[in-house]
């Protein structure tokens, strides 16, 4: 993680374990999904020199069904770069904050040339709550928004891990 937090310190700030909850909102400001969330965010340096990111986001619904997203990239540059069968993205401290408390996240899916998303991070001041927006466009168009508030419940990511967390799973009751 010594590579990312020379280059990126916010960035490699994010590793640990966050909760928090998610609302969908539609273009016109209507809730269309709401759930709780867990966010499982692994970083280190290779053994190859590269410096890696995985994070496994777990998304809980009311009604007890849940659904797991992983994603993993690597650092080059100024960012960290994930590309994988769904998306092709990046993500990175924004250099314009004084303050060095934004992140940026931009990508497409692979399969919708017309999909974009774009995110940003707001940390706060102490490190152990985060506020994120996310911006959804098709074909240049907003048509969705999701904001989310999370906190930090471990920065020991390692003491929460699980191997089923590293591959996606579909929505599915419990």
């Amino acid at each position: 993680m010594q590579i990312i937090a020379e280059k990126q310190p916010i960035v490699a700030d994010q590793a640990g374990v966050w909760e928090g909850e998610y609302v969908h909102l539609d273009a016109d400001h209507n809730v269309i999904d709401r759930h709780k969330s867990r966010l499982v965010c692994r970083l280190m340096d290779g053994a190859d020199g590269v410096a890696k990111l995985s994070q496994t986001n777990i998304y809980t619904w009311a009604d007890g069904s849940q659904e797991i997203r992983y994603f993993d990239g690597t650092f080059q540059g100024d960012r960290v770069w994930i590309r994988n069968e769904l998306i092709d993205g990046w993500t990175g401290a924004v250099s314009l904050d004084a303050t060095n408390r934004t992140i940026m996240v931009g990508w497409t899916r692979a399969h919708e040339p017309d999909f974009r998303y774009y995110e940003m991070i707001t940390v706060a001041e102490d490190g152990d709550a985060k506020n994120r927006t996310w911006h959804w466009y098709r074909k240049g168009r907003l048509f969705q928004r999701t904001i989310i508030n999370e906190a930090r419940v471990s920065r020991d990511w390692r003491a929460h891990d699980d191997p089923s967390y590293y591959s996606f799973q579909p929505r599915a009751a419990r």
